[in-house]
């Protein structure tokens, strides 16, 4: 799920979260923290007093564990001819990501500009498929570096606070035939309205020489960006994520539906729901239709 959104304030300070990137910018001396009326204020605030984050480790994208989750369209065909056994894949799945960052160089550019690194794994699991020894059967890798500034503006009551631009790889692994990556260059604008919050993700795939591309076309498949819509309800996160290839001819895309709610003190539960082309690398050619619940551990906001 990566986009930069939110931001929390800490001495001086904001760190961005990011659906697909969260960055971290200096604020200027004259920024006035704003009354907590939003989740963002809220954020903000709670975060006031930290200090001392260069080199820390912090959350980046969201952080889930779903123990259950149903694929009605599970990929068999591309796995076929690579063992010995004929037994299919399991619907029933375990799906779960990691992903962290650490900020390396603030204040960059006079007062603006945070250098990050962060790092991103998304794991599916056939934990109950004893028939093949309940294998992970796909585990995407996703490292990038990026650069976020402070923007800080206001265009009727919708606020834009950040803005990033990364170096983006992706990969599972594998060797040939279930090798998978690609390399981009992604942008990241988010942008807010009170408890709703919006971001635009574009990219742009560094071109490869034909014989070193294991997945060619993957843009027609993935797109070329991502929209990502949120929402705040009290103590809920409605999230919405489109993405489309823009074809008149030939047109794939996907959806992913998100919701989490509270649970326990910081735990939340945590439902998903995906639909198209992309969940992952392997999949990227082969549309999957997903349902799955869990926990949350870190949330976009």
């Amino acid at each position: 799920m990566g986009i930069l959104l939110f931001a929390a304030l800490q001495t001086g300070q904001v760190d961005c979260a990011d659906l697909g990137s969260q960055a971290r910018f200096p604020l200027s001396p004259e920024w006035e923290l704003p009354s907590a009326t939003t989740a963002l204020d809220k954020r903000m605030q709670q975060e006031q007093q930290a200090s001392g984050l260069l080199f820390s480790i912090l959350p980046h994208k969201s952080n889930y564990l779903l123990p259950v989750t149903y694929n009605a369209s599970p990929n068999n065909n591309v796995y076929k001819g690579l063992t010995d056994s004929n037994e299919s894949l399991d619907n029933l799945e375990v799906k779960f990501q990691l992903s962290i960052k650490t900020p390396l160089w603030e204040n960059i550019f006079g007062n603006n500009g945070t250098l990050y690194v962060a790092y991103s794994q998304l794991a599916f699991w056939q934990a109950y498929n004893s028939k093949i020894s309940a294998p992970f059967r796909e585990i995407n890798f996703e490292p990038e570096i990026f650069l976020a500034f402070n923007t800080g503006y206001e265009v009727y009551g919708v606020t834009s606070q950040v803005m990033s631009i990364a170096f983006n790889h992706q990969s599972n692994g594998r060797s040939k035939p279930l090798s998978r990556s690609w390399n981009r260059i992604v942008a990241n604008l988010p942008f807010s309205r009170g408890d709703t919050y919006f971001a635009l993700r574009p990219w742009f795939r560094i071109p490869e020489a034909a014989q070193d591309d294991d997945n060619p076309a993957m843009e027609r498949y993935f797109g070329y960006g991502e929209l990502q819509l949120l929402q705040k309800i009290r103590e809920h996160t409605l999230t919405l994520m489109l993405r489309n290839n823009l074809r008149t001819s030939g047109n794939k895309g996907a959806v992913q539906l998100d919701w989490s709610f509270p649970l326990h003190k910081k735990l939340k539960g945590y439902v998903q729901y995906f639909n198209g082309y992309g969940e992952s690398l392997v999949d990227y050619n082969h549309t999957i239709n997903r349902v799955g619940i869990g926990v949350m551990l870190t949330d976009w906001l």
